[in-house]
């Protein structure tokens, strides 16, 4: 699949926003594993790893924001 300029902007602008979001949120921010995310990895029995705490969202989004 390729990413279109345009499309690249929007996600970065979203993963930046959310890693914002978290960021400021703190403990507040509660991490749940999504059935629908289990779903597209096809992992039924496990977490997704980047899901199951904060720590390693934040570090997922940074990696993503830099690939953007």
């Amino acid at each position: 699949m390729n990413i279109t300029t345009h499309e690249k902007a929007v996600l970065k602008a979203l993963v930046e926003q959310e890693l914002r979001e978290v960021k400021e949120q703190g403990k507040k921010f509660k991490v749940v594993n999504s059935p629908v995310l289990s779903s597209i990895y096809r992992m039924t029995e496990t977490d997704i790893p980047f899901l199951k705490t904060e720590v390693l969202y934040i570090e997922f989004l940074e990696e993503l924001f830099k690939k953007l």
